[in-house]
């Protein structure tokens, strides 16, 4: 029987009060199989998941053999606030053609962070044998955004397709497109000004008109951007029927030593549109890929880049934009791939990072103000980006990105539990 540490802590208290901060404490019951179906009354997206060929293990095979998905916050969280039940709801293959490794759920519109895993229970790395097979097998991403991304908040969707997007909206409330500068990095004065104007006619057409956004030509994606009224982000990039593609690069990997001291592989990745047949991009459809990178394909599918390419193809044939930070650091952005052929075949994990990061415990963001929440600002949105997500591990007695305190008070005790929040 798996131990767990909090329900040690907690019989002695059994009159405590427990707060629990930015957490609904209500769980729903998992289907017999342990997949999840919402709640009545509980609005949900559809979130798919392209599981690497490299988190497949034996162990996977005979104790799994599919995906799982965890989220801390909002309705029909998987377990109570101190069970937590990692590691979560099971996930089950889309059957899809030859597609093997496609997985997909239902997930309630307010988790505002998601960890996708291959539903290993981890627990604590053992000496030998059973114990320690279990903890190298469990795999898992960082936490993600699981409600929408704001302009440009993560790397790989550029200033091209929110410059595509925000036209289009100018369109809708008839109003001039942006002026918009060849900075590709952020956004000037007069963008924001314009950006802002747009931004109050279309809450204004929403308000008045129950106006929605819909750019016929992102096809089975022509509603997933829309004006986000909440937070005041702008316009919004939801998820709905979006896969989570891993990245395999060491780079975007996380040694996270928050739980586990000896330090354990959490892994990047982002949001990407699925064309069908394994193949997915940064553009809600190929043919706007094509028509937006300048990457083509041969009669067999083969891709071509475009002469002086910014783009390069790495050893899973998945197309990578080089970037340079202001470090001199370069960054590789997958913008095409294929989450089938050797993504898939190949079961050997990537050589991780050898230096162990610093465990981080993230505080909450900052509200913007009205002007950078129209997009001025990058990562302004309720959500923070993958590419800042904190890597924390979960473990058979613990989860992801928590830190749990313990107050005393008086002869009780007052037990709750924070962990990053992204709601405003």
């Amino acid at each position: 029987m798996r131990k767990r540490i909090l329900s040690v802590v907690l019989a002695g208290a059994l009159s405590a009060s427990i707060v629990a901060t930015g957490v609904v404490t209500a769980s729903a019951t998992k289907n017999p199989d342990d997949t999840y179906t919402p709640t009545p009354g509980v609005t949900a997206k559809t979130y798919s998941f392209a599981m690497p060929g490299a988190w497949m293990s034996d162990y996977w095979t005979k104790e799994e053999n599919c995906a799982g998905i965890y989220w801390w916050t909002g309705s029909d969280t998987p377990g109570s606030v101190f069970t937590h039940d990692w590691p979560g709801y099971k996930v089950l293959t889309v059957s899809e053609g030859d597609v093997k490794n496609l997985y997909s759920t239902p997930v309630p519109a307010d988790a505002n962070q998601i960890i996708f895993s291959n539903h290993i229970d981890g627990g604590m790395p053992g000496t030998e044998g059973f114990l320690q097979e279990r903890f190298d097998a469990a795999c898992q991403i960082k936490d993600t955004p699981a409600q929408y991304y704001s302009f440009m908040e993560s790397d790989y969707y550029t200033k091209a397709l929110w410059k595509y997007v925000w036209d289009k909206a100018a369109d809708a409330v008839e109003m001039d497109h942006v002026n918009w500068s060849d900075d590709e990095t952020q956004m000037t004065k007069d963008e924001t000004a314009e950006v802002a104007a747009i931004y109050e006619a279309l809450k204004a057409a929403v308000e008045d008109d129950e106006f929605e956004l819909d750019i016929p030509e992102f096809g089975k994606y022509a509603k997933n951007f829309y004006v986000e009224m909440d937070n005041g982000d702008g316009i919004a990039q939801s998820f709905d029927n979006m896969v989570y593609v891993v990245n395999l690069d060491p780079n975007t990997m996380t040694i996270s030593t928050t739980i586990v001291p000896e330090g354990k592989i959490t892994y990047g990745g982002d949001w990407f549109f699925y064309y069908g047949n394994g193949e997915y991009g940064t553009w809600p459809t190929k043919e706007l890929l094509k028509e937006n990178t300048g990457i083509d394909f041969d009669e067999q599918g083969n891709v071509i880049l475009p002469a002086d390419s910014k783009y390069v193809i790495d050893n899973y044939g998945t197309v990578n934009q080089v970037k340079v930070s202001s470090d001199g650091k370069e960054q590789k952005l997958m913008v095409y791939g294929n989450f089938t052929g050797k993504y898939f075949e190949d079961k050997t994990a990537p050589e991780p990072p050898s230096v162990p990061t610093q465990p981080t415990t993230v505080a909450p963001t900052a509200s913007p103000d009205a002007t950078s929440a129209t997009g001025a600002t990058k990562g302004s949105s309720s959500n923070s980006s993958t590419n800042s997500a904190n890597g924390s591990v979960a473990t058979g007695d613990f989860s992801f990105a928590a830190v749990i305190f313990v107050v005393v008070v008086g002869a009780l005790g007052v037990f709750y539990f924070s962990r990053k929040k992204y709601n405003k």
